[in-house]
């Protein structure tokens, strides 16, 4: 496993972070703690101090010198620790009792070396207080160690206490961060894998539902698409590939045809329009697909505008209506407001009714009807081409708007069947939702424009 790897991982840096922060923490809330401590065990030693003064002095004030000698002696024998020192001087600061070696110059509180004490210089700092009273000086001294270790101890435990929050903070980084790289590494090994053609592969997801996994899932989803693209791109070239074979195929034998037309001296040109028609043929073929690509991936700039969506009903309706009344169907509107308006571009909202209704004249009878609606709704515009033709049977209705479909009933007509397809590409370009619903009988096509409408 590649450590460095770990090591520069997010949860490892940001475990390096978290540690400094305990760190910096610990030295600020420590130190306060210090000095709390500190106040707090020198003010107890200090009130320690006091009561044992007073009670010199109650001895001194009912039995005497001689009773607070024989009380020092007590206190001062072998058997106690040097730690505890009581002291009495006259009013020349000559030493009656005690192991204090010297007085100090002034009463009050003093922070004395061993020097002052009998004991030498082995022992430790003191805390002394000296007073006055009924002509002699009184010394009770109390040695610091006790006060240092417990400041000590407490520094000690911060500092382990720091240390193995450090080591349990880093632990835990390298070890999520070690997770992390694993997760990372199944993600490049898989996206490695599709990128050789295996999409049917997919990352693990665990029930963690980290960010990782999140994006895993995330990239699961865009596999899915790509999967789907890649099968729907596959199925296009071949349905292109058939579909363009029998135009080729007739081109090929109508050019062979005005080949011998010539060797014979025959007149070529009839086979020369049947070939010219399969061309234009395979040639709008190709510009559909063009058209639909570029409107897909954004080919076309939007020249979006507020587009007056019941005036192109009317063009369309008012140039098809020669059309329809030739071939014995009939095409009418409705509207509910004499001007829609919405945003999009004019041109693609053009071909969009055009190849709709192209498509209801094509594959309906003589006799049949195509209806245009549009409604200008509170929320949305909806655009309705429908017709009592044929229709398409339920099995295949959700298959009208894919590339090159044609439904069982209408592939001996003429067609490509992109037409559709233009009209899903232009409603998604704006936005819109597009779907096809059996009209018993016939064909319904719904397009939602899903924006606020502008009636008048």
């Amino acid at each position: 496993m590649d450590r460095a790897s770990i090591f520069s991982g997010a949860p490892f840096r940001t475990a390096c972070y978290a540690a400094l922060v305990v760190w910096i923490i610990t030295a600020i809330f420590g130190y306060a703690a210090y000095l709390a401590l500190e106040d707090r065990l020198r003010l107890n030693l200090e009130q320690q101090i006091l009561e044992e003064e007073l009670l010199l002095h109650e001895i001194l004030l009912d039995g005497g010198a001689d009773a607070v000698q024989r009380a020092i002696e007590h206190l001062n024998s072998p058997n106690r620790s040097g730690l505890h020192m009581i002291a009495l001087f006259d009013k020349h600061n000559s030493a009656l009792a005690g192991s204090v070696a010297k007085v100090p110059d002034t009463n009050g509180w003093h922070e004395v070396d061993p020097d002052f004490v009998a004991t030498g210089g082995a022992a430790p700092v003191y805390l002394l207080h000296a007073s006055d009273y009924l002509g002699y000086r009184t010394v009770v001294a109390r040695s610091l160690t006790s006060l240092n270790q417990a400041l000590t101890t407490l520094w000690e435990g911060l500092l382990l206490l720091t240390l193995a929050t450090t080591a349990t903070v880093l632990g835990l980084g390298y070890y999520v961060s070690s997770q992390s790289y694993r997760k990372l590494q199944r993600i490049e090994r898989t996206l490695d894998l599709v990128s050789q053609g295996d999409t049917d592969i997919r990352l693990p997801v665990s029930e963690a539902n980290d960010q990782i996994d999140r994006v895993s899932r995330l990239i699961n989803r865009h596999l899915d698409r790509l999967s789907s693209l890649l099968i729907s791109t596959q199925t296009t070239a071949v349905t292109i590939a058939h579909d363009l074979k029998t135009p080729l195929s007739h081109g090929f034998l109508a050019l062979q045809q005005v080949y011998s037309e010539v060797d014979y001296g025959g007149d070529p040109r009839p086979k020369l329009y049947e070939l010219e028609s399969e061309l234009k043929r395979l040639s709008a073929v190709f510009d559909t697909i063009l058209r639909i690509s570029r409107i897909e991936t954004g080919g076309y700039k939007n020249h979006f505008a507020t587009v007056n969506l019941s005036a192109i009903v009317e063009d369309i309706v008012e140039t098809f209506y020669p059309v329809a009344i030739d071939e014995d169907k009939h095409i009418s509107a409705e509207c509910n407001a004499d001007t829609v308006l919405i945003r999009g571009d004019e041109n693609m909202l053009k071909q969009l009714l055009v190849n709709l209704v192209n498509n209801s004249l094509r594959y309906c009878p003589s006799g049949s009807w195509i209806k245009i609606t549009l409604m200008a709704k509170s929320d949305c515009v909806e655009l309705v081409v429908e017709d009592n033709g044929p229709g398409v049977p339920p099995s295949q209705i959700s298959k009208v708007f894919d590339a090159f479909f044609r439904a069982d009933s209408t592939k001996n007509e003429a067609g490509n069947g992109l037409g559709l397809s233009l009209v899903k590409a232009v409603a998604v370009r704006h936005g819109a939702i597009v779907v096809a619903e059996d009209n018993e009988p016939g064909l319904r096509v719904c397009v939602s424009f899903g924006t606020t409408p502008a009636a008048a």
